[in-house]
């Protein structure tokens, strides 16, 4: 029998949430720091460091990363969508140009502290960069220079946080070369830490002729955001299983009520940064695993989380979040909701059963809400249209199993059984359910008659909601979706 998957949506952030996370988690600086003057292209002087000899698994030089410990899980994949493409050297972020050591006598000096919530521009990463280059390639050792910038990101008085937990450097041979190259996480100027927040930069230097030269600034989560929040590293490795190198890297950042984990992969060719995500590889308050659950050779990512703490988020669940490496790249593979006693979330579970012919489960969802639906665990009032509508479709849906089974009599028992409930007037799913029972009588179809019964539905979606107020994280269905046994139609289906 034909069946179509159920499809969870969530509405998308409000603007004030999103808005409420970028002043909460990123502070940002301004424009046009005016650094320290870097040398003319042919002055040479200086001491210059030493690259360390490539190691195939790194250990931490510098400030130590703390890797944690790879955890568990693993499943299919969706339609391929583009490869990722590697960033183009002018939208590196770093200076173009020969790097020459600076001058005898360089001094280098804080750049102006960033002013908060300013968008910083290109050209100002690009001078802190060329900097933090001239530092490195004027005879300091990498840990002075980290702990000079370090000194000039902590603030006087107000600092929360220790800005030299973010702060590290990792030498390896990331791409083959057989000279190692750095990954540095260097602090923002004048920016400290706060309770939740703690930016940097993360760079990728090579090291030519006995100079740091910056390759890449690594954007990461929120999407391609300039600094990370909290960065750590979290592995320089054959990652994803095709011989290759790979860097792996965490971050932590917080709204007003909601933090999340997000994670950014990622490879370097020598010249360009391939960022290997399909797209974001993140979730709120959720329990990171990485590991090669399934034996494959390719970590897979597997959170699991995802409830917001603010009111407007509505009712919600944690989800199981897998990433996994398919058609070069990292992608999302399975979203899979936790179980929930909640009547709505039993009802969405039966129409997924439904959707994957697993007639036993689904009648054992939709019974139990029809029996006895508890309303009392919730995040946000249940009005009586939405009882009563929830009741009235997972009777529908108990109904669609005993129809695959012949059983008219329980058909009309389970209806019967859902009005029985002083909150359960006549709806649009009660109707829906007459025309499911008569269109079965008259054909013995039961996909002809659940397609007739969404066609109920489908003329008043207005009147099919579920609730009066969805948040901005409440799982909903669609029109097309009502009858989870044929193919949804072509084009948008309105939101229940």
């Amino acid at each position: 029998m034909p069946s179509k998957q159920l499809s969870l949506r969530r509405t998308v952030w409000i603007p004030p949430l999103i808005l409420a996370i970028a002043m909460g988690c990123v502070a940002i600086p301004t424009p046009a720091p005016s650094p320290t003057p870097l040398p003319p292209p042919e002055t040479r002087a200086g001491a210059a460091p030493t690259p360390v000899p490539p190691t195939a698994t790194p250990a931490p030089t510098s400030r130590p990363t703390a890797v944690p410990p790879a955890t568990t899980d693993a499943p299919p994949s969706p339609a391929a969508s583009p490869t990722p493409q590697p960033t183009p050297p002018g939208e590196a972020l770093v200076p173009q140009g020969q790097i020459t050591p600076p001058p005898e006598g360089f001094a280098p000096t804080p750049p102006p502290p960033p002013e908060m919530g300013v968008d910083e521009s290109d050209s100002w990463v690009r001078d802190y960069v060329a900097l933090v280059t001239a530092m490195l390639n004027s005879g300091r050792g990498v840990d002075e220079v980290l702990n000079t910038l370090t000194e000039w990101s902590s603030l006087a008085d107000d600092s929360m946080g220790n800005p030299s937990a973010v702060v590290w450097a990792e030498p390896a041979d990331i791409d083959a070369d057989g000279a190692d190259e750095w990954v540095m996480s260097v602090p923002v100027p004048g920016r400290g830490c706060g309770v939740t927040s703690c930016p940097s930069y993360l760079i990728l230097f090579e090291v030519k002729d006995d100079l740091f030269v910056p390759g890449h600034v690594v954007r990461g989560s929120p999407p391609y955001e300039i600094q990370f929040q909290n960065a750590e590293l979290r592995q320089i490795n054959d990652i994803n299983a095709d011989g290759q190198t790979e860097v792996l890297l965490q971050q932590l950042w917080c709204g007003a009520h909601t933090c999340f984990i997000g994670l950014t992969v990622g490879r370097w060719d020598g010249a360009r940064w391939h960022d290997l995500a399909d797209g974001p590889i993140s979730q709120a308050y959720t329990e990171l695993t990485v590991e090669d659950s399934d034996d494959d050779g390719a970590l897979e990512f597997s959170f699991f989380g995802g409830t917001f703490g603010s009111v407007g988020a509505g009712l919600q669940r944690p989800h199981r979040l897998l990433f996994d490496w398919r058609d070069d790249a990292y992608r999302l593979v399975e979203d899979e909701p936790a179980p929930s006693d909640h009547p709505y979330y039993l009802m969405l579970d039966a129409n997924s059963a439904l959707a994957d012919s697993d007639w036993d489960r689904a009648l054992e969802l939709a019974r139990a809400v029809v029996q006895d639906p508890d309303f009392s665990d919730s995040m946000v009032p249940i009005e009586e249209v939405g009882k009563e509508r929830i009741v009235s479709y997972a009777a529908v849906e108990a109904m669609l199993v005993h129809a695959q089974r012949g059983d008219v009599e329980a058909m009309e028992a389970v209806l019967a059984q859902a009005r029985a409930h002083d909150f359960v007037v006549p709806n649009i799913y009660t109707e829906a359910a007459q025309r499911l029972i008569g269109v079965y009588e008259e054909t013995g179809d039961v996909v002809a008659a659940c397609a007739a019964m969404e066609d109920v539905v489908a003329e008043r979606p207005d009147e099919a909601v579920f609730f009066e107020w969805y948040g901005y994280n409440t799982a909903r269905i669609t029109v097309d979706q009502i009858c989870p046994l044929d193919e949804p139609q072509d084009g948008e289906s309105p939101d229940l």
